[in-house]
């Protein structure tokens, strides 16, 4: 054991010879004549002094009375119990703050409890307290630094020994609804870790205005040949763990958490009817993930009032725990005979916020509900930008439009006022059809290219290619369903050079033949060789395959792109003509100002909880916003174990039950039993 603040143990300097001094004191009593004093020598017997340098008797009510102002001082020092978690010279403390963690145990969430921990942990350190009574403390060996993370990392902290600053600063973690992704904040650990690197530039920029201050930090990095220790603070579903690697250090466990029921709706999608606009279709998923089997209801609302109710029994989840030493499987989502799939069928004939909502409460709140942002019903309108291709125009004759499409020259389309193809940065038509004709005037919209390129860096023709069939294409895609493109023959194309990110649909010899991609706010169907150079459009797969493509842009997959968002991405915002401030309204109800950028859009960064964002003053039928949570890895929060860093055991190690190392509270309680009993001495021999 030691102190903290050994200075305390001077007050016993002057408050023990203080006590002593009273014993001596010669008392002074009013003389009064008395029959007899048999009766009472023995009550006055130790409170009387003949002489103020008389040698003290034996005294039972003075020892009480030094142990009460030993024990007082003694807790002024603030004693502490000493462990072993300070052999490290410097431990990182990762802690989780996805959605998971919001999981309720036992009217906490996982985060509180995680947060707890970390104080626990930090307090059991050897570190200076910052507080009143440090002078004469040790010099600290343990450094400490805290790193948050969910879908991105988090510096709160960077190493430093401040152990009260770092508790207010763990106090102040805020839960966020995001998925769960540690290699970021395993890189920023790594980076402060390292020898070979000098010291780190402290910019956060994920750090809100308003947060709390940054402590007074060691910004050195961490001597060669230094312990270092990593302690992770989660429940254990990270699911990308096991493609990580730990460069420097050790890491350790310590597991929150033991709930596992939970049953949550992991995905909504809604898509209006192409032929009746009025009518809408709701695509739900929900999975249980609890090991009991349950039945629940699932309600829908739309602009708050309910609309449809649906009844669903959902199987056991996956069993509690895979084999001992696994490591990839202890963290991905367990998907098992335990999924319902719903659908609803509406007629909504205006803009509206349909929220499906499970009529069960169980320990995961954030997956319970999910929100959808719909459009105004309209029939499609479309432009397309060709020199002419009669197979094109009658395929298009035939659709169910809002009126005939609009056809333009390549050279009348990039000679068009703004406001025929435009309004405030946003394509006033919901497909452009470029064929044969490369652009770079791409509004914000939803685009076919036909043997034609946008001309944006990710994308590029690298080579022309010569006759040849199609080798693969996925079936299952909305724009490729009941399209059958067997005995295709392609006279001339191009080979298609795609970022890693984009979707293949069909695939030639040389790569790509059509590709899909979303960036921006645009989302483009991109085709490499022309109609007109094949035999594709003397078949009936050809029609079906324009009308799934329009149908996929305009009304269904292009509003997926940019519908729903996850938990942590930018909202992209358009705003009426002329607006100079607006003003966003998060799901707590809490108000936000934006910027107004050029082009009369804002973006939002801050949709760290699930819900319904909205703007005003916004553009009818795009003011409003959702964010879900959707992510069975999320929704499945069974605590793990097992868990491997690459190949590397994560050891697991028990949480710390006491609040503090310190206990001063304990010689707290001690003085106040010691006064108790000297009390209840005194009275008894004055009562005698």
């Amino acid at each position: 054991m030691s102190f903290l603040a050994p200075l305390a143990f001077w007050i016993t300097a002057i408050v023990v010879p203080t006590l002593l001094i009273l014993y001596f004191l010669k008392l002074r009593r009013r003389e009064q004549l008395v029959p007899s004093t048999l009766l009472w020598k023995r009550a006055v017997q130790d409170l009387q002094v003949n002489a103020p340098f008389q040698r003290l008797r034996k005294n039972l009510l003075l020892l009480l009375q030094l142990l009460v102002l030993l024990a007082a001082v003694a807790a002024l020092a603030r004693p502490i119990v000493e462990t072993t978690v300070s052999e490290e010279e410097s431990v990182v403390l990762l802690i989780d703050r996805s959605a998971s963690m919001n999981t309720l145990e036992g009217g906490q969430t996982r985060l509180e409890l995680a947060k707890e921990q970390a104080i626990r942990h930090v307090k059991t350190l050897n570190l200076t307290s910052g507080g009143w009574f440090s002078f004469g403390s040790a010099e600290p060996r343990t450094r400490v630094m805290i790193i948050t993370f969910s879908d991105r990392a988090r510096v709160v902290s960077p190493f430093t020994t401040n152990t009260s600053e770092l508790v207010e600063l763990i106090r102040a973690i805020e839960p966020t609804d995001a998925q769960t992704n540690m290699r970021e904040a395993l890189e920023l650990a790594e980076a402060y870790m390292m020898p070979s690197r000098g010291a780190v530039a402290l910019t956060d920029p994920l750090n809100q205005p308003g947060g709390p201050a940054s402590p007074a930090v060691d910004q050195r990095p961490v001597p060669g040949g230094q312990e270092s220790k990593l302690v992770l603070i989660s429940d254990g579903g990270v699911a990308d763990i096991g493609d990580l690697v730990l460069k420097a250090g050790t890491m350790e466990l310590l597991k929150i958490g033991e709930t596992r029921d939970n049953v949550g709706i992991t995905a909504l999608r809604t898509r209006r009817n192409y032929e009746r606009p009025e009518i809408l279709d709701i695509f739900l998923q929900v999975q249980n993930f609890g090991p009991e089997p349950v039945r629940t209801d699932v309600s829908l609302y739309v602009d708050g009032e309910l609309s449809a109710v649906q009844a669903v029994a959902l199987a056991a989840g996956a069993p509690e725990q895979p084999d001992e030493g696994s490591t990839a499987a202890a963290v991905e989502p367990r998907l098992t005979g335990n999924t319902a799939s719903l659908s609803f069928e509406l007629t909504l004939d205006r803009a509206a916020v349909v929220e499906a909502r499970l009529s069960r409460d169980d320990a995961l709140l954030i997956d319970d509900r999910v929100y959808a942002v719909v459009p105004p019903p309209r029939k499609l309108r479309v432009l397309v930008v060709s020199s002419g291709n009669q197979f094109l125009q009658s395929v298009l004759a035939g659709l169910p439009l809002e009126r005939p499409p609009k056809y333009m020259t390549p050279e009348g389309y990039e000679a068009a006022p703004a406001g025929e193809i435009e309004v405030e940065g946003q394509s006033i038509y919901d497909v452009v059809i470029f064929d044969q004709h490369n652009t770079s005037r791409l509004p914000t919209g939803n685009y076919l290219f036909i043997d034609a390129l946008p001309q944006i860096d990710e994308i590029k023709a690298t080579e022309e290619l010569g006759p040849h069939m199609l080798l693969w294409w996925d079936e299952t895609h909305p724009v490729l369903r009941h399209v059958a493109l067997d005995f295709v023959h392609i006279a001339k194309g191009t080979v298609l050079q795609m970022p890693p990110e984009a979707e293949t649909l069909i695939e030639g010899p040389r790569g790509p033949v059509l590709a899909r991609y979303a960036k921006d706010g645009r989302h483009y169907l991109i085709l490499s060789f022309s109609v007109k150079m094949s035999d594709w459009v003397i078949k009936p797969s050809f029609p079906v395959f324009v009308y799934n493509a329009l149908r996929y842009l305009g009304s269904g997959g292009a509003t997926a792109e940019q519908g729903p968002a996850r938990p942590g991405e930018a909202l992209r915002i358009p705003l009426p003509a002329g607006t100079q401030e607006a003003e966003l309204t998060r799901p707590d109800g809490s108000k936000v100002k934006l910027t107004v950028e050029p082009g009369q859009r804002a973006r939002y960064a801050g949709t760290h909880r699930v819900g319904v964002y909205r703007v005003e003053p916004g553009i009818e039928g795009r003011d409003s916003f959702a964010v879900n949570l959707e992510d069975a890895a999320e929704s499945d929060i069974a605590p793990r174990g097992n868990l491997k860093i690459g190949t590397q055991a994560v050891a697991e190690v028990s949480g710390i039950r006491t609040a503090t190392p310190e206990i001063w509270r304990w010689f707290v309680g001690a003085a106040l039993l010691i006064v108790l009993l000297e009390w209840y001495i005194y009275n008894r021999r004055v009562m005698v």
